[in-house]
Parts: structure tokens; sequence; C-alpha cells
């Protein structure tokens, strides 16, 4: 019994040696379609999961990112990339929330997303709350020919140790947090560009007034005066 533990543990350290990393952003050295095509010639199948154990798998037709979310790095968000057809159509990217038990995993929870193939795999960090933790982007896609960018928002609470998804996010664009009004900005590039001022209630982000032009420049004055037009009659309502 003894010699058969020790031999499964060989095989787990020599056959999958892929520790996490904490990094504040990803490089997509090499393409989610060309791990797929390699794996697909040479007849792998996709290894499946469950609860036992999840993170740090040998995986050939998927790319996996890890980040720790808290100073317990006991915690782990995993973000496994991977071909639409192992998968479900048109979400090739599953996100895991969950514990890193060594030989085995809790999973708290698991959501499947779309992420563009072509959109570097990179992941941002930025308070989105004023909370002054820094939140969780992971990219979606781009628009406007790579001008416009779109993201996913998981928001973490470092007290109650949760990951919480913000529902219509990755529709905003071009996202950023404003601290002095504690509202999320928006910019839009099109063939007019647009700010648009968004909150989030209840883990929902929604639209605060009517976007309005930049027909100013950025002027940061202006800017500073419409957001607080936006907000003072949201008040009045």
């Amino acid at each position: 019994m003894r010699n058969t533990i020790m031999l499964f543990l060989l095989l787990l350290i020599f056959g999958c040696n892929s520790a996490p990393k904490k990094l504040p952003v990803i490089k997509n050295d090499t393409s989610v379609k060309q791990k797929v095509k390699q794996a697909e010639s040479a007849n792998q199948v996709l290894r499946n999961t469950s609860d036992s154990k999840v993170f740090n798998q040998c995986d050939p037709n998927c790319v996996w990112h890890y980040y720790h979310p808290f100073p317990d790095s006991t915690y782990v968000i995993a973000i496994q990339n991977c071909g639409e057809e192992y998968i479900e159509k048109e979400k090739n990217t599953r996100v895991y929330f969950g514990i890193d038990r060594g030989l085995t995993d809790k999973i708290i929870w698991t959501q499947n997303l779309y992420i563009h193939p072509n959109g570097g795999g990179t992941l941002k960090h930025e308070d989105f709350d004023g909370d002054g933790v820094e939140d969780l982007l992971i990219f979606k896609e781009t628009g406007a020919r790579g001008s416009n960018e779109y993201h996913y928002l998981y928001l973490i609470d470092q007290q109650k140790k949760q990951v919480t998804k913000v529902q219509g996010f990755d529709d905003v664009v071009n996202p950023s947090y404003d601290q002095k009004h504690q509202v999320i900005l928006s910019y839009g590039f099109a063939g007019k560009n647009y700010f648009s001022v968004y909150k989030i209630s209840n883990h929902k982000v929604f639209q605060v007034g009517e976007s309005f032009e930049d027909d100013f420049e950025g002027d940061e004055d202006i800017l500073d005066q419409k957001i607080l037009k936006i907000l003072k009659e949201e008040k009045i309502k």
C-alpha cells in the first residue's frame, strides 16, 4: 500500500509540473487554437474534472491561468481556456473558484464564459467598488478594430473571502473607476465617442443617466461637471 502511494505521488509530481503563479498580467504566448489543433492531431481527449482534483492537472487541450485573490494562498481562481468544442458552444472558458488542498480540491463555484481566441488572455487588477481592494477583470473581446475592450468583472471581498461576478459588466466598454465620484466611467469609440456613467448594486451594473458625446476633447473639468449633473439628476428622481 505504501509503495502504491509513493508511486502515485511521483507520477503526480513529474507528470504535471505546473505550479500556480501570481501574475498581474498574463501573456498569451501560445494560442489556444494551436493547442487544440495539436491535441486533436494526437487524438488526445480533454481530461474530465471532478470535485476531487481540478487545479494543476495535466491538460494538453487547454491553457490554465491561476490567481490567488487572498493572502491565504489556498484560495485560488483558475481560468481554463479551451476550444469551444471542449466546453460549450460560444463558451470556451471555464472559471473556477475554490480551495487547493494539494491532492484534493474544494470547488466553491464554477462558471462558463466566452473569451475571444485572439484576445491575448489578459487579467487586470483594479478596484471597481471603492473598498480599496483590487478586483479581477478577465478580458472578453474587443470591438471597433481593437479600440473598444470588454471585460468580465469579479469583485473580491477579502473579509468574507468571496469572489462574485458582476452581471452585465461585460457590456461596459473600456471601463475605469472614478474614485472621486465613486462611479464606473465608460468610454466608447465609434463614429462619435461617448462617455457613460455606471454604478454597481447587488452585483449588477446599471447605467446612470444618458451617455454624452465627448465633444470637449476629454477636458477633465468639463467631464467632472457632466458627471456631477448626472448624479444630481439621479438623486432628484
